[in-house]
């Protein structure tokens, strides 16, 4: 039996189902690795332990009677701490809020314990789960595994570092403008920014309005493809993607973008990129460089303006109206995120008839990626224009091939306008800078073909015979500390 802990999510349900080791002995192994690793890299911030231990041995006692409660029967998880859990601190990364339990657990976290999970414990966010690093205003910054001076991404940065360190085999994040895919990309793991069906429940604190009730989306990150579709199965409800036939390799059909919104990518990407490209022909897949199948200056304008509406409406009366609201854009917004504000601001201004229409315009670029995939099966894109980048202070420059560039450009422009259409897209470790650093793609596919595009996943990750484990955490030694609260 190998170190639990470097189990997939699939593998250790496969051995707790057949009896080969317990849950509650899954679930030590990883408390412990928790208790020897989290110090350094500060991606777990609460832990559940007692109540997980209670939950592992019922699992167990379940599998003695041969009840068998779901797919993820006696395997642990954690979620980001965005996702509301029954009786377990959850700050939404909001200072007000950071000793606040909550009455209930987030329709998703409901759906993961449905299917037998173990609720472990919740994993670090950046202020407000906006940021594309990971730095809590109560719990601190956390570090990348791969390197510690790096971030690990944002929003869902903990989540990531947490899977990519051995802490958990499965975690819950969400993706508004990347928050899934650039952890993913930064720590070498594999995320499914899923189908938007409807608003996202249960990531607001209860005495405050969901007024963000477009692009935003749960899905499951995991190290490898198989976790992801284990994950979707249960956030989902269905076994569609656990049964999904994995399709052969020559009836791929790849469309390939290298770059979007005129940002070319570092040379190691473009390298990563390439050698993806090779292996997937050698595999027998019909792959071809194509456009984007939208205007992504269009894509990125109906993005912001969505956002800066759903958001201006959530913020306290006086700030939606000017002059304040252009305070809060054009001055706070604008000195984290540059650019970014301005396109925001022009949405924050919009009146209710300017929201739908933009709505409008959104369901029409959904219309067209749709009908692009009548010719291809997927389309990969980068994930960002460079590998993960040293902490700094949000929205200090960034550098591309050592020029220096406004913080979300290197960012912004591959995951906003791709998250405007509302398709799923899968985030594929697929090779490492050459100092060390993971690089991910991105894979889009048609609107609801999720269970499709997981399965097809599963192929190319084949192909790639890339592995990002184990990180070189272990090796590390390290003085961070971290004080973990729950029970």
């Amino acid at each position: 039996m190998p170190d639990l802990t470097s189990c997939s999510a699939a593998e250790l349900a496969r051995h707790i189902r057949a009896r080969e080791v317990s849950a509650v002995e899954v679930l030590k192994a990883h408390l412990d690795r928790i208790e020897r690793q989290n110090p350094a890299v500060n991606a777990v911030v609460t832990l559940n332990a007692e109540r997980a231990r209670a939950r592992a041995e019922a699992a167990d006692a379940a599998l003695a009677r041969d009840e068998v409660w779901g797919p993820l029967h006696g395997v642990p998880f954690t979620v980001k701490d965005q996702f509301s859990t029954a009786g377990l601190r959850t700050t939404y990364a909001l200072p007000h809020y950071a000793d606040f339990v909550p009455a209930a657990d987030a329709p998703q976290v409901v759906r993961l314990k449905e299917a037998g999970g173990v609720l472990m414990g919740k994993t670090n966010l950046p202020l407000a789960a906006y940021d594309w690093q990971c730095d809590h205003p109560n719990f601190g910054r956390a570090n990348n595994p791969w390197a510690l001076d790096c971030t690990p991404g944002g929003s869902s940065g903990g989540s990531a570092a947490a899977l990519a360190a051995g802490l958990s085999p499965l975690e819950l994040g969400a993706d508004v403008a990347g928050s899934i895919r650039v952890p993913s990309h930064f720590c070498g793991v594999a995320g499914l920014r899923p189908t938007e069906t409807g608003p996202l429940r249960g990531i607001r604190p209860p005495d405050r309005p969901a007024t963000v009730r477009h692009i935003a989306v749960a899905g499951p990150m995991a190290r490898t493809v198989e976790d992801l579709q284990l994950g979707w199965a249960a956030l989902s409800g269905s076994t569609d993607a656990i049964d999904a036939p994995t399709p052969p390799a020559e009836a791929l059909r790849i469309a390939v973008t290298p770059e979007l919104g005129g940002v070319p990518v570092d040379t190691d990407t473009q390298r990563v990129l390439r050698d993806a490209v090779a292996a997937w022909r050698a595999a027998g897949c019909e792959v071809k460089r194509r456009p984007a199948p939208f205007d992504v200056e269009d894509a990125f304008d109906t993005w912001a303006r969505i956002q800066g509406f759903e958001l201006t409406a959530g913020l306290p009366a006086p700030l939606r109206t000017t002059p304040l609201r252009q305070l809060v854009w054009q001055g706070y917004v604008r000195s984290q995120y540059g650019f970014l504000a301005g396109r925001m601001a022009k949405g924050a201004g919009l009146s209710p008839r300017a929201y739908f229409d933009v709505l409008d315009r959104r369901a029409s670029l959904a219309d067209t990626v749709d009908a692009f995939f009548d010719d291809w099966d997927l389309w990969v894109t980068p994930v960002a224009a460079t590998p993960a980048f040293t902490h700094r202070r949000t929205g200090a420059d960034l550098a591309i091939e050592g020029v220096s560039v406004p913080y979300a450009l290197p960012i912004a422009p591959y995951n906003c306008p791709t998250a405007a259409p509302g398709h799923p897209i899968l985030t594929l470790p697929a090779g490492r800078s050459a100092d060390g650093r993971p690089i991910g793609l991105q894979v889009h596919a048609r609107h609801g073909a999720d269970a499709a595009l997981l399965a097809a996943g599963r192929r190319l990750e084949a192909a790639l015979e890339y592995t990002s484990w184990p990180t070189p955490l272990d090796a590390i030694a390290s003085s961070h500390c971290v004080t973990l609260g729950g029970d």
